[in-house]
C-alpha cells in the first residue's frame, strides 16, 4: 500500500528545506516505516541534478526509536565520510532528516544520529553530532 507523506528536502541554492509530498510503500512497524522514509529522501539526493547531492552510497542503517520521544539514526561511513562539507551543507542534511522523521512519525521529540554505530563529533566537519536535535528548535529553524 501507497501512503503519502511529506518529505523535507533541502535546496542548498536557497539554503532551505521545501516540503515535497510523495507517496511511498510503508510497513507498519513504526521503525521500518522511519527506515523507509528516510531512505525515500535519499533516493532524491542520489538522483542527477539534485538539489542537495549525496552520493549513491550513502545509505541509513537503521532508525532506532529508543523511547516514546526520541529516535536514533545511524548512517553508513559513506554517507558521512563523502558529505560535502559546509556548514550549510551539512545543517541541512541534519535538519532534512530528523523534520522528515517527526513530521511523519508521530511523537518524536529529539534525534541522535550515528555513523556506523559510535557517536561522531560532526558530520564532516562542522555539524555537531555529539548532542541530541530538540525537534521544536530544528522546527523552528526551518520555519522562519
Amino acid at each position: 500500500d501507497l501512503e503519502r507523506v511529506t518529505l523535507y528536502v533541502a535546496d542548498d541554492a536557497a539554503g532551505i528545506l521545501r516540503p515535497r509530498s510523495a507517496q511511498i510503500p510503508l510497513p507498519g512497524g513504526r521503525q521500518q516505516r522511519a527506515e523507509e522514509l528516510l531512505r525515500a529522501l535519499l533516493r532524491i539526493y542520489q538522483q542527477p541534478g539534485a538539489p542537495h547531492p549525496l552520493v549513491p552510497a550513502a545509505d541509513i542503517r537503521a532508525i532506532y526509536l529508543v523511547d516514546p520521544g526520541a529516535a536514533v539514526i545511524d548512517l553508513n561511513a559513506d554517507f558521512a565520510d563523502q558529505h560535502r562539507s559546509g556548514i550549510l551543507s551539512e545543517q541541512l542534511t541534519v535538519n532534512s532528516l530528523v523534520e522528515t522523521l517527526a513530521v511523519n512519525v508521530p511523537g518524536i521529540q529529539r534525534v541522535n544520529i550515528l555513523v556506523e554505530g559510535k557517536k561522531r563529533d560532526t558530520l564532516a566537519g562542522h555539524a555537531d553530532l555529539s548532542e541530541w536535535f530538540d525537534v521544536p528548535t530544528i522546527e523552528q529553524t526551518i520555519n522562519q
